[in-house]
């Protein structure tokens, strides 16, 4: 459910832009927009930035060690960079989104690896666990491009 969370709200975030320019500059666009950014990370993080929370992946796969190896594979990323990628999104998360630190440059997270990572754990979850999910998607991949083409029918024409 997290993945399928994650996934949507990147979606949802993406389809608000062309070419780095918010399609509604407007402040209740600008809101719905930043509120899409901030789900999608908070909900990554319950599943990839905090080894200690009830969600985290090493608590749903059978296999973690193989688990991260062929995770990392299928993102090409290194644990080391895979790591400062969890810093990056637990930052955005701790310094702007959870409390509003003294920080005065906003770091808005780059989210490619975010959708790849979260689509890789649900295949895994998916390929195991599929009686417990019969009303998740099959493809997490084909529920993104889904939700990005609804998402963008949703946008006022400009």
């Amino acid at each position: 459910m997290l993945c399928c969370h994650c996934v949507r709200n990147i979606a949802y975030y993406r389809a608000g832009w062309r070419d780095g320019v918010l399609l509604q500059d407007t402040d209740f666009w600008r809101n719905v927009t930043g509120n899409f950014l901030d789900i999608a990370v908070l909900e990554w993080c319950k599943l990839f930035a905090d080894q200690k929370a009830k969600h985290h992946w090493k608590r749903v796969v059978p296999e973690p060690d193989s688990f991260l190896a062929s995770l990392l594979n299928h993102v090409g990323e290194t644990e080391d960079s895979f790591d400062a990628y969890c810093t990056e999104m637990r930052t955005y998360r701790d310094k702007f989104l959870a409390h509003l630190d003294a920080e005065r440059t906003m770091q808005i997270p780059r989210l490619n690896t975010a959708l790849d990572t979260s689509v890789f754990l649900f295949g895994t979850v998916r390929s195991g666990y599929s009686e417990m999910l019969s009303d998740a998607p099959e493809n997490l991949e084909s529920f993104y491009e889904n939700r990005l083409q609804y998402a963008e029918s949703e946008y006022p024409a400009t």
